[in-house]
């Protein structure tokens, strides 16, 4: 079989990015969408915030931004309940850019967490822009 693209996913119960560091806090446009520029910097500042890729699994393992956790549209309803603490933002994104994270986001949401927004231009223009991504591999 051919060798993994890169590590696994991380576990549903460690979604937190860099869990030590400060918070992020992030000014949703139209209460829905955070700029990717804001994602960008948070992640360089290693703030503390959770970041969902909403496409497909194979989607994520071929590129998907550092540290991000796919968590597919399809499944977001039964995913949701790994996101235990209300006052950590989420982030979701997708290659829509809004479909699938929206689709996301509102479940989020739906399930009482307030602070969950779409990274707005969607993974094709991070990917334009040159920001960093990984590799991963999933079951």
């Amino acid at each position: 079989p051919p060798a993994p693209l890169g590590p696994p996913p991380p576990d549903l119960d460690h979604l937190v990015l860099n869990p030590d560091g400060p918070r992020a806090s992030f000014t949703a446009r139209d209460d829905r969408f955070v700029p990717g520029a804001d994602v960008l910097a948070a992640l360089e500042a290693h703030q503390q915030f959770i970041l969902l890729d909403a496409r497909a699994p194979s989607d994520w393992a071929a590129a998907h931004l550092p540290g991000a956790a796919p968590f597919p549209f399809y499944d977001a309803t039964q995913l949701v309940s790994h996101i235990t603490d209300p006052d950590v933002w989420v982030i979701a994104y997708c290659a829509c850019p809004h479909g699938a994270s929206g689709h996301v986001v509102d479940a989020v949401r739906a399930a009482g967490h307030t602070r969950a927004a779409i990274l707005d231009e969607g993974i094709g223009w991070w990917i334009q822009q040159g920001h960093p991504t990984e590799r991963g591999s999933v079951p």
